[in-house]
């Protein structure tokens, strides 16, 4: 975009060329009087078609007063009026551009801030978006694993459920108890021929009888 300098430059040159379009030996104080007031009105038609807020519409309207004024003094030849008059208006008119190229930046800065700002803000918003859906990706992924091991007990129930008793089991245990008898004494009276009669006592003993018993126990289960 053209600066407002760049405008008034071009305007400037423009006016001054055509004010110097006369002879060179021709010009006088009345040659730069009208030189003056043309520089002037370009300024002032540049600060015309400013934004009009703050200060500008009071020095806009300055200057326009201004530049009036210096044209009447060319016509009535009031040569020192008229150059002190567009000099004044070409003053109020670089005021106003001034201030409005000062506004124009101030509110690009701020304008590029916003949108830095706003940039950031949708930046931390997407992250914030991006990590909502890892979450509600992973849950999603836990909820069907659930589901999932759910759906497997539930089919182990049915088969469970729907396979055939299996036969029961039987176990027989065979217990065999041995019992020694206790050993028995047999007492055998001897006679010795003699006169006097002695009785001698002699123990044998007796061989241990052994007893043998059988328990079978049949134990039935089911699988």
């Amino acid at each position: 975009m053209t600066s407002y300098k760049t405008m008034l430059n071009a305007a400037v040159a423009s006016a001054l060329l055509f004010g110097a379009a006369g002879p060179v030996m021709a010009r006088g104080k009345m040659d730069r009087a009208r030189e003056a007031v043309a520089a002037a009105r370009a300024k002032v038609e540049v600060a015309a078609k400013l934004g009009a807020s703050g200060e500008v519409p009071r020095l806009q309207a300055e200057a326009a007063a201004a530049l009036r004024t210096a044209e009447e003094d060319v016509a009535s030849s009031r040569k020192d009026e008229a150059i002190a008059q567009a000099n004044r208006a070409s003053q109020l008119a670089d005021t106003a551009i001034g201030i409005s190229e000062r506004n124009r930046n101030a509110s690009a800065n701020v304008n590029a801030a916003v949108a830095v700002d706003a940039a950031q803000q949708a930046a931390a918003a997407n992250a914030q978006a991006q990590a909502a859906t890892a979450q509600a990706d992973d849950a999603n992924a836990r909820a069907a694993a659930a589901e999932r091991a759910a759906r497997a007990a539930q089919d182990e129930a049915a088969a469970a459920r729907a396979a055939p008793a299996p036969a029961p089991t039987t176990v027989i245990t065979t217990e065999t108890t041995k019992t020694a008898a206790v050993p028995a004494t047999r007492t055998v009276v001897k006679a010795k021929p003699r006169v006097v009669k002695k009785t001698v006592r002699s123990t044998t003993p007796v061989r241990a009888a052994t007893t043998e018993k059988t328990t079978t126990t049949v134990t039935t289960a089911p699988n």
